[in-house]
């Protein structure tokens, strides 16, 4: 009887365990299968890459899979884990990437990373783990050659002691370099003449000019890079004076563009305009120098901050909010800048031509400006200054145009006794008397204007020669006026009125 009993509660005991540990056996952790795609991945520094693994559930249960990446990356390099954790459901996949930058400064190097997935199965709790690795190599943005010990690079360290380390390769490679740059600075001359030496041209002497210093850095620059990996130094050093020597490119290369810019191209365009009469030659080099000297600095810190792996938006929205800003402070400054392009453009008027003052003076143009137009008043020898925005928003008259000639008018009083026909053939005898007004197809032409209080106004309608004899041809022609009339007993009417008394 206390046999049976054990075998019972044996029996019960049993199926007690079976019922606690029933859905564990029947869970399946390794119905999830995590599919590697990439073994090996390659970054350059200022990029990205990616590594990819496609996780499945084959079971029953809905799985949730956490992510983590176990190995440290050094400070240049960036990841990302896309996602982090999921759940997947029973006959579904899901996608899981690891996402790697390089900064501007990462140095070469080969890495082998450690990926960690911990799957959970979300009834019976039960977690596994599984480890992936995968092979990341980063590369220098400038190049990794091997060049340790040799001279320039190339050759084996030849030197004797105790030139024959690494440090010695580097100082010959370094002189060498110097005085490849020197030569190419000294030669670069010769050559260009040699091949110009038929022209009588200047511009060569001027693109010499302008090349050999920045090419002399240039070589120098290059030459000091490429021997520092010849040393053994640390690789993030060597990466971070390849960025120094990418930042060194850019500042030469705006320094060559500037010197191009106003050694040649402004000193070209100069050269030229001075050969024409045309204002819009001198305006339109300054503008293309002034725009220059701005365009060049900015375009060199944008390139600046690409290879330092800035980002550029806020930066340009930035700019743009500013540039609202001081466009509106400028506006006064800009207006005139454009209206003086305007003036040049359409050409009202140049140096030289004469317009009339609001205050009955006449002025002539002495200089006309990106911003200010430069006139002499000729009545009080004076100079005025006069922003181009109030020229261009304002009638202007040009006295100087279609031509020189000038139209002016002599009014003249007689006796309404006077015979008008032989008053008129005075008028005309008094101008051809004046050398200034012109005759023939410009004969004046004289017109009964008025006949009152006892007097007869007549107008003469005159050409002068040019616009800067108008006041020397009123004059002139009034004396000689004034000696016909006298030569024929004309006299010129005095003002008449008639005035009557009541004696009463």
């Amino acid at each position: 009887m206390l046999r049976s009993g054990k075998v019972v509660w044996s029996l019960l005991v049993a199926m007690l365990i079976l019922v606690i540990i029933g859905p564990a056996l029947q869970a399946d952790p390794g119905a999830v299968t995590i599919y590697q795609v990439d073994d090996q991945q390659t970054v350059d520094a200022g990029y990205g890459t990616s590594f990819q693994w496609v996780v499945y559930n084959n079971g029953s249960d809905p799985q949730l899979i956490t992510v983590e990446l176990d190995t440290a990356l050094p400070s240049r390099l960036t990841y990302l884990l896309e996602p982090t954790y999921v759940v997947v459901e029973p006959g579904e996949g899901q996608d899981v990437f690891l996402n790697i930058t390089a900064s501007r400064d990462m140095y070469t190097v080969s890495l082998t990373l450690q990926m960690q997935f911990n799957v959970t199965d979300m009834i019976t709790e039960q977690v596994i783990g599984e480890s992936h690795s995968v092979v990341l190599d980063a590369h220098s943005f400038y190049g990794d050659l091997d060049r340790e010990n040799k001279v320039l690079g190339i050759w084996d360290n030849f030197l004797p002691a105790p030139l024959d380390g690494n440090w010695g390769a580097f100082s010959v490679s370094i002189l060498i370099w110097v005085g490849i740059a020197y030569l190419i600075m000294k030669g670069l001359g010769p050559a260009l003449h040699s091949m110009t030496r038929k022209t009588s041209s200047q511009w060569d002497d001027v693109i010499i000019e302008v090349i050999k210093h920045p090419l002399f850095l240039l070589v120098l620059v290059f030459g000091m890079i490429s021997s520092l990996e010849i040393l053994e130094l640390d690789p993030g050093l060597v990466a971070d004076l390849e960025l120094a020597y990418l930042l060194t490119l850019v500042v030469i290369g705006a320094l060559l563009a500037y010197r191009l810019l106003v050694k040649l191209v402004v000193g070209y365009g100069r050269a030229r305009s001075k050969n024409t009469s045309s204002d819009l030659d001198d305006a339109m080099v300054n503008a293309v120098e002034m725009i220059g000297k701005i365009i060049i600095p900015v375009a060199a810190i944008f390139i600046m901050a690409g290879i330092l792996g800035m980002d550029l938006g806020g930066a340009i929205l930035g700019l743009g909010f500013l540039g609202i800003i001081i466009g509106y402070a400028l506006q006064p400054t800009l207006g005139n800048f454009f209206s003086g392009l305007q003036l040049m453009i359409d050409r009202p008027f140049k140096v030289g031509d004469r317009v009339p003052l609001e205050n009955g003076h006449t002025a002539e143009v002495r200089k006309i400006g990106m911003r200010i137009t430069t006139l002499h008043d000729l009545d009080t020898s004076e100079d005025i200054i006069v922003p181009n925005s109030l020229i261009e928003n304002q009638t202007i008259i040009n006295m100087n145009a279609p031509d020189v000639r000038y139209k002016v008018n002599v009014k003249v009083r007689v006796g309404d006794f006077e015979n008008a026909g032989r008053i008129e053939e005075l008028m005309m005898e008094a101008s051809r008397r004046t050398s200034q007004i012109l005759q023939g197809d410009n004969a004046p032409v004289v017109r009964v204007s008025e006949i009152k209080d006892g007097r007869m106004l007549l107008t003469i309608f005159i050409w002068v020669d040019t616009v800067f004899n108008r006041h020397i041809a009123r004059t002139e022609y009034r004396t000689n006026l004034y000696k016909v009339f006298n030569e024929n007993g004309v006299e010129f009417a005095l003002p008449r009125k008639m005035v009557w008394l009541n004696r009463e």
